[in-house]
């Protein structure tokens, strides 16, 4: 019995010390037909008590998936994005983004394009991010 309620304490410890990550209000830029890529933007939260990192991501309108971010004007790939325990991280027009490039075929609003998310800790999260027009802007010269 004494075992049993270690391994069960062992195992809670380990699940409290997990981060939580929670993504919400996901979309994807509609751009010109004539693009080859564009950009998906997100909130990303840990409600977990570690820190985590955005290492990845993959998605079903693009052949290439890549981490970036824009500083002073120019965007650069990153390696990962940190999301701190118990904060969040908004991937927006002029910051961080996902970019998607070299798009399978244009995508026009009202879609929907799959992500998954690949974190250090957490592991992958999909999710479903609908293509829309505008809201804000910065242009990638791909």
């Amino acid at each position: 019995m004494k075992k049993l309620v270690l391994t069960s304490t062992v195992l809670m410890g380990i699940a409290l010390a997990q981060p939580k990550i929670e993504v919400r209000d996901a979309w994807v830029r509609e751009v010109p037909p004539a693009s080859k890529a564009t950009a998906a933007y997100m909130i990303i939260e840990n409600k977990g008590n570690q820190p985590d990192k955005l290492v990845d991501a993959r998605n079903n309108a693009s052949e290439i998936t890549e981490i970036h971010e824009t500083v002073e004007g120019k965007m650069r790939r990153v390696k990962a994005i940190e999301v701190p325990s118990g904060g969040k991280v908004e991937l927006k027009p002029g910051g961080l983004h996902v970019m998607l490039i070299n798009l399978k075929k244009p995508l026009k609003e009202g879609e929907t394009v799959e992500l998954i998310l690949r974190f250090e800790k957490f592991g992958e999260v999909k999710v479903s991010a609908p293509v829309k027009k505008g809201m804000g802007g910065h242009k990638h010269g791909y």
